[in-house]
């Protein structure tokens, strides 16, 4: 087996393995009903891949993914809107399938504010977070998936795209014990959600790899995680249907699809050399 072959697996591997042990602890605990545990949890979840990185790689790999210059700024502060857009994207496509409701936000709405000022700082809130907090637990994740195991991939040949594409299905896989066993975000049909789980993470993997590609840091996709963890929320709080068909299910997926799509065209225009006239 080659190196990198051997490198991809081990990482895998250990990150699956560790992630695995803390959603079983957290099961024998009696799993998230408690608000602090719950954030405990997440945040020691989502920093297995970066010590699956320490142990496979060492610490250089995770020095080289906080690179944070210029352009890294920029897109750490505007690639959270990507997560904004999929979700207008989203509502676009359920509004004329009579699916949208925002009765479950009207109820939330404490007296004398309204469900369109509601939504708004809940938009505002959602941006906050992705930068700030959300970043923070996002980078635990992002240093193993696009700092280490995207980068790999590449150096190994293989096109962004299709590198993308595989550590979006290693990361659908790596959060199936939390699924089976904690029932993160299917609380109801756990196997058919490890499924659909790993087809949403393919899905929205490529935006990720992009802006990483492009900064040259993972903390723009760190960010644009945090966002997704901070806003995707809204999508199956306001549909009629059940999350196995609403956000996270067919049409979240059919929207990242869309989106995704949308940001490899992007990227490739960029990437295209600027044509023009040789001098006479």
């Amino acid at each position: 087996m080659d190196s990198y072959r051997v490198r991809v697996v081990a990482f895998s591997t250990l990150s699956i393995l560790l992630a695995a042990l803390v959603d079983a602890v957290f099961y024998l605990l009696g799993g998230l009903a408690d608000a602090l545990l719950a954030m405990l949890w997440g945040g020691l979840r989502m920093y297995a891949p970066t010590i699956s990185v320490l142990a496979v790689a060492g610490r250089k790999i995770v020095r080289d993914s906080l690179r944070l210059g210029g352009k890294a700024l920029i897109l750490y502060l505007a690639a959270p809107l990507i997560a904004f857009s999929a979700v207008l994207l989203y509502h676009i496509i359920i509004t004329p399938m009579g699916l949208l409701t925002l009765e479950p936000l009207q109820t939330m709405a404490p007296p004398g504010l309204t469900t369109e000022a509601l939504l708004v700082l809940t938009i505002i809130n959602g941006y906050i977070s992705s930068i700030t907090i959300n970043t923070l637990f996002a980078l635990g994740e992002e240093i193993g998936w696009r700092g280490y195991l995207q980068t790999e991939l590449e150096a190994a040949g293989y096109s962004t795209l299709r590198s993308a594409l595989l550590v979006g299905l290693i990361w659908g896989l790596w959060h199936a014990t939390a699924i089976l066993l904690l029932g993160q975000n299917y609380p109801e049909n756990r196997p058919l959600g490890v499924i659909l789980f790993i087809a949403f993470t393919a899905m929205l993997s490529y935006p990720l790899a992009a802006v990483r590609s492009f900064s040259s840091s993972v903390i723009p996709a760190a960010s644009l995680h945090g966002a997704i963890n901070a806003i995707w929320g809204l999508t199956i709080l306001t549909t009629r249907a059940p999350r196995e068909l609403g956000g996270l299910g067919l049409l979240g997926i059919a929207t990242w699809l869309i989106i995704s799509s949308a940001t490899y065209s992007a990227f490739r225009l960029q990437k295209r050399p600027t044509s023009y006239a040789a001098p006479a």
